[in-house]
């Protein structure tokens, strides 16, 4: 066989492991809530249930009804999903007790586990020398409020140490919000340009400190003030290389950003919109360094005929003003990836990315409880959910927009199957194929958009 044929016969064993796992699976469990979508009630009073550790207005803070409103059985499923996507709750569900004089909606949850190391392995561009792997340990809802602190290490290909610590809610009559990150790496060199330059692949010695603080105004809008401060280091004092043309760049940052959130289930949508904006500028001419980056993000989600849910993302990055260093440029082929193009690389000043996707679910919400010895049983319980998922990517990056032709796109397009494992994450299987036939058999952790 060749590669593709071996990546086709692949894909198609893991799909039937799959499908053979999901006959067996017993329908989901019913909802919980009884009043259907287009009928209404009344919610006179609001009583939250089994949060442990969550303080109340954590997840109040996340309803978009107050006591005394009334409301459709639709709205009140839509904040159901607003509650998951807090990632803090194994299981959410809203029970409706009516009595003679009022109707009582409870609020009850099922709290996660909130310690938990997760070890980590990544490969670059498919290459097992360039591996790089770690340990994410992570500590979330520490104090009730959301809180999360986390530490990263890393090793192999790339080694770098992180602390970060966020806080939505620091001041939360004000809905004030900080979030900070401190950084220590070795950075592997992703340009090719940079590269050639050089003669060889070589490293920055990175250090950076961020801060950013938020201020929430409702349930769907959220601006940012972003604070930074970068320290690299190189054996190559050239430009492009380093933004200074020195062999050590230190690099004040300092932007503004702005977000748009109504998404019901925010780890994986079925309904609603996203958009996010930012501009940082860079250097503030300090050792001649003095450039802009403005990112656009920009998604919608519908259910276009029953559990069919539609997909749309559009995204760009630009760079633009000084001289724009390698290492702030935007790439194709790391964070960003064309399906079907998945280990190549593209870099320029901008890029501009999209992607569609249609899915159905085989199994939209089963949850899972396991009971083993010496473990909690908020640690080995889940919502699951298993979808059937047909996608299309195209992208390209660029120096410039008078340089952008779309005959110079990659893309691809595929189908595959999603399992989600709420709070925590997802599991995708993918089988993609680019504009020139060649095909690819995915593995990936976490979700498209």
């Amino acid at each position: 066989m060749n590669n593709n044929s071996d990546a086709k016969y692949h894909f198609s064993l893991s799909l039937l492991l799959l499908l053979i796992i999901i006959s067996n699976i017993k329908a989901a469990e019913a909802d919980s809530l009884s009043v259907r979508d287009d009928q209404s009630v009344r919610v006179d009073s609001i009583k939250i249930s089994g949060n442990e550790t969550t303080q109340d207005f954590i997840i109040r803070r996340e309803l978009t009804f107050n006591e005394g409103d009334t409301v459709t059985g639709k709205i009140l499923r839509y904040n159901r999903e607003r509650i998951y996507s807090l990632r803090l709750f194994n299981r959410v569900d809203l029970l409706l007790n009516k009595t003679d004089r009022m109707n009582i909606l409870e609020i009850k949850v099922a709290e996660s586990w909130y310690l938990y190391p997760i070890p980590f392995f990544k490969m670059q561009n498919g290459d097992i020398k360039r591996s790089t792997y770690g340990i994410n340990l992570t500590y979330k809802n520490f104090r009730g409020k959301n809180e999360t602190l986390r530490f990263i290490a890393a090793f192999g290909y790339e080694t770098a140490y992180a602390i970060t610590y966020d806080n939505p809610a620091l001041i939360f009559s004000h809905d004030i919000g900080l979030n900070f990150t401190s950084l220590y790496a070795k950075i592997n060199n992703k340009s090719a340009a940079a590269e050639k330059i050089a003669g060889n692949d070589f490293q920055y010695k990175a250090s950076s400190q961020f801060l950013s603080l938020s201020k929430r105004f409702d349930q769907f809008n959220f601006a940012f003030l972003n604070l930074g401060f970068s320290y690299l280091e190189t054996d190559y004092a050239v430009k492009n290389i380093t933004a200074s043309g020195k062999n050590i760049d230190r690099v004040l940052s300092a932007g503004l950003s702005y977000s748009y959130d109504s998404r019901d289930l925010k780890q994986y949508s079925g309904n609603g919109s996203y958009f996010s904006s930012s501009f940082t500028h860079k250097g503030f001419g300090m050792e001649g360094i003095n450039y802009n980056l403005i990112d656009l993000d920009i998604r919608n989600y519908r259910y276009i005929y029953d559990d069919l849910i539609g997909k749309f993302r559009i995204s760009m990055r630009n760079c633009s003003g000084g001289t724009i260093p390698f290492y702030d440029y935007s790439y194709l082929g790391y964070h960003q990836r064309v399906r079907g193009h998945m280990n190549e690389i593209r870099e320029g000043k901008n890029y501009l990315f999209s992607s569609v996707e249609l899915s159905y679910p085989l199994v939209k919400e089963w949850n899972l409880r396991i009971k083993l010895p010496l473990l909690p049983e908020n640690l080995t319980s889940a919502r699951i959910g298993i979808y059937m998922e047909g996608f299309a990517d195209t992208g390209d990056a660029f120096d410039s927009f008078g340089s952008l032709k779309v005959n110079n796109f990659y893309s691809g397009y595929g189908a595959g199957i999603l399992m989600l494992f709420l709070p925590f994450n997802a599991v995708r299987f993918e089988y993609a194929v680019n504009e020139f036939g060649k095909g690819e058999f995915i593995i990936d952790t976490g979700f498209s958009f």
